[in-house]
């Protein structure tokens, strides 16, 4: 083994180390995925580790002599106390397939320093696990959705004692020619959900009216989405950390946009999905969170907000060519949805975890 590993260290500005970190991390998920979709910038990722008041991040860097051929990263929410989220990637080009498994030692003795002792890992596979034999897959206990068995990343998961808990789609919209289609499948929606839920949407800041409504929407996220065999806690959201959440994407350079659903007779926001337009405005936008609140389930509010937020994402990113979402192959009324107003398949992601 010639790389070595050691903590990578924020500055006020963004360093010649954080763009290679960046770099490793889209390289190597570009690798799994077989598509560049899902990119990190150092901006991005600068803007987020510099404040840490609503969430930790700590990051890790292999390094082989001046060249770094591996990242790796650990985040959680401040507002929960065992749970954490992390990332390994390697350098495609890079030989040395024992890196990961160093990265991975790295995170997890981070962890266990900081108390946190079970680890989540989001990790893209390519390909249609639908056209192997059954012998060939990986599936989470429900059933939903699969991976490769002899993909090398699960084979090193299993053998570190993570298990598969949870399999999402990602799928990708492409821009349309003309919204009518859309237009025609909103209103429709409306119709349905009738007088007492109102269109809502905006795109930077949130507006003050909006902030503790949405934040209280934000924090159902952890509770309301499908998480399968991934044991997650409760995230605690209000206005200021809304706010803050704004301040980091302007820092980035980020365009943030909220389509919503307010529920006349309480004023709650009751259904949202957010869209990420990056600082390069002409690469894929991604979407953030969607929910409707279970409560508000099955009056076609997921329909409303996923169609209102594409026609008006169509107006204020006119050059970013498609977006992108993951659902979890279990939650088959957001895949509906999705379906429905054009999503298709791009690749899949595995959701691991790990009790330490």
């Amino acid at each position: 083994m010639t790389f070595t590993i050691h903590p990578l260290a924020v500055t006020e500005i963004v360093g010649a180390e954080l763009r290679e970190y960046a770099r490793v991390l889209n390289s190597s998920y570009a690798h799994d995925a077989g598509v560049r979709l899902l990119e990190w910038t150092a901006e991005g990722l600068h803007a987020q580790m510099q404040n840490q008041t609503y969430s930790t991040a700590r990051a890790f860097l292999a390094r082989d002599g001046e060249r770094i051929v591996g990242a790796a990263s650990l985040t959680f929410d401040n507002s929960t106390s065992h749970e954490a989220e992390i990332v390994v990637a390697t350098d495609p080009d890079y030989a040395d397939a024992t890196v990961a498994d160093a990265l991975y030692n790295a995170i997890e003795t981070e962890a266990a320093a900081l108390g946190r002792d079970r680890l989540i890992d989001y990790v893209a596979t390519r390909g249609d696990a639908s056209t192997l034999d059954e012998a060939d897959l990986l599936r989470p206990a429900s059933g939903m959705g699969a991976v490769p068995r002899d993909d090398p990343r699960a084979r090193l998961l299993l053998g570190r004692g993570y298990s598969l808990g949870l399999v999402e789609r990602a799928s990708v919209f492409a821009r349309p020619d003309e919204p009518s289609g859309l237009q025609r499948i909103l209103n429709d929606a409306l119709a349905t959900a009738g007088d007492d839920y109102s269109p809502v949407w905006w795109s930077g800041r949130t507006p003050k009216e909006h902030a503790e409504a949405y934040a209280y929407a934000v924090s159902r996220m952890s509770t309301d989405v499908p998480t399968g065999d991934v044991e997650t806690e409760e995230k605690t959201w209000d206005a200021d950390r809304i706010r803050a959440r704004d301040d980091r994407h302007e820092r980035a350079g980020h365009l943030f946009c909220v389509a919503a659903v307010a529920h006349r007779p309480t004023g709650r926001i009751v259904a949202f999905n957010e869209l990420i337009v990056g600082s390069d405005r002409a690469k894929p936008t991604e979407n953030g969170g969607t929910l409707v609140l279970a409560e508000h389930r099955g009056h076609r509010l997921g329909t409303i907000v996923k169609a209102l937020g594409l026609l008006r994402w169509r107006e204020v990113a006119p050059e970013s060519p498609s977006v992108f979402t993951f659902n979890a192959e279990e939650n088959r009324p957001m895949l509906d949805v999705n379906e429905a107003v054009g999503f298709v398949p791009a690749f899949w992601e595995g959701t691991w975890s790990k009790q330490l």
